[in-house]
C-alpha cells in the first residue's frame, strides 16, 4: 500500500521549494546541512505530486510561477538526480550506456565537400 501525498496548497509547495534553500548550497556544505536541504526538497515534490493528483497540472503549474526562475532550476535539478535514481528512470537499451557509441555517431551526417 502507498502512502497517501502530503497535501498542501500551491502556495505551501512553493514555501517548501524556496524553504529548501537549495541555492545556498555548495561544494563544502556540511553533509547534515545538506541532506536537511534535500529532504525539504523531496518533500515538496511529493506534495507537489500529490497536488498534480488532486488539482491536476495547472494548480502544479501555479506552485511553481511563485518561485523563482533560479530556484526552479535548481529544483528540477536535483529532482532530475533523484528520479534517475529510482525505478522511474526508463531502462537503458541494449549497448546503451558509459562508453556506448550514440546513435548520433553512427550517422553519415552531411557530405564533407557539402554537397547534399
Amino acid at each position: 500500500m502507498t502512502p497517501p501525498r502530503i497535501e498542501l496548497d500551491p502556495e505551501e509547495v512553493a514555501g517548501l521549494i524556496r524553504g529548501s534553500r537549495l541555492l545556498e548550497l555548495r561544494p563544502d556544505t556540511p553533509p547534515d546541512v545538506r541532506r536537511r536541504s534535500t529532504d525539504t526538497a523531496l518533500t515538496a515534490m511529493d506534495a507537489l505530486c500529490g497536488l498534480a493528483e488532486r488539482d491536476g497540472t495547472d494548480a502544479v503549474w501555479d506552485a511553481l510561477e511563485l518561485v523563482t526562475h533560479r530556484e526552479l532550476l535548481a529544483f528540477t535539478t536535483l529532482m532530475a538526480s533523484e528520479l534517475s535514481e529510482t525505478e522511474f528512470a526508463a531502462p537503458q537499451p541494449d549497448g546503451a550506456g558509459p562508453g556506448a557509441a550514440s546513435a548520433d555517431a553512427a550517422s553519415p551526417g552531411p557530405p564533407a565537400d557539402g554537397a547534399p
